[in-house]
């Protein structure tokens, strides 16, 4: 067994069952493969933030009043 599966496994030995559940969540969300359109999608994000296009959390908040 590798290092890496022995340092995952004594980690997951140690979580609490809820915990765990997120960890499975990832884990399933790790499988998947992203589709071209996903793909695409996040790479027309990226650009969007690299030009400036992108609005603060906490400020856009504020300006809804939420």
């Amino acid at each position: 067994m590798s290092v890496i599966r022995k340092e995952l496994e004594a980690i997951i030995m140690r979580l609490p069952v809820e915990k765990l559940k997120l960890l499975l969540d990832y884990a399933h969300e790790l499988e998947e493969e992203l589709t071209p359109e996903e793909i695409a999608e996040i790479e027309a994000g990226k650009a969007e933030m690299a030009r400036g296009e992108w609005v603060d959390w906490d400020e856009l908040k504020r300006e809804l009043n939420i």
